[in-house]
């Protein structure tokens, strides 16, 4: 067959574990080992030693990290279900969590001015605080809400929701 190293795309065969974990170590420092996951106390004179069985520190370990991956699905699901439902998320990217909470926030406070003007909802009803620019609801650092106007509820809420077709 001939020697095929100078030929461009051609596989050459894989060396035996062994001779290649010794090449990889020479080029590469030693090959990476798993960390000790168990709990370490320190013993009188000065040496740590592990504690507890690392098979069911690991175990433990795997079902919470099941645990927190579900919790993270879960609230992935819910802000997808609440860029859904709140109209005024920006459309121009793809929103982030702050911004689809902060879209969220203003679509009540613009359906509790509705409810307001209306004759719906009286002052100091709803159970929530109003979260007003420049009050005491929003960090000082967040930006603040775009002016709508001196147009009443009912025309910011519609010039903020979608058109449907």
């Amino acid at each position: 067959m001939g020697d095929q190293r100078g030929v461009p795309g051609a596989l050459l065969p894989t060396p035996p574990p062994e001779v290649l974990a010794v090449l990889l170590s020479h080029q590469h420092g030693p090959p990476p080992h798993a960390a000790p996951i168990t709990r370490l106390r320190r013993g009188p004179n000065g040496a740590y030693k592990a504690l507890g069985d690392p098979e069911g520190v690991l175990e433990r370990r795997r079902a919470a990290n099941a645990k927190e991956r579900e919790r993270i699905r879960n609230l992935n699901s819910g802000f997808s279900a609440l860029k859904a439902l709140v109209p005024l998320v920006p459309r121009d990217r793809r929103p982030s969590k702050a911004d689809t909470l902060r879209a969220a926030a203003e679509y009540i406070r613009l359906l509790r001015g509705v409810l307001r003007d209306t004759g719906g909802l009286q002052d100091g009803a709803g159970g929530g605080r109003e979260v007003t620019p420049g009050g005491g609801g929003r960090p000082p650092c967040a930006p603040q809400p775009r002016p709508w106007g001196s147009q009443p509820c009912e025309g910011r809420l519609q010039a903020a929701l979608p058109a449907h077709p």
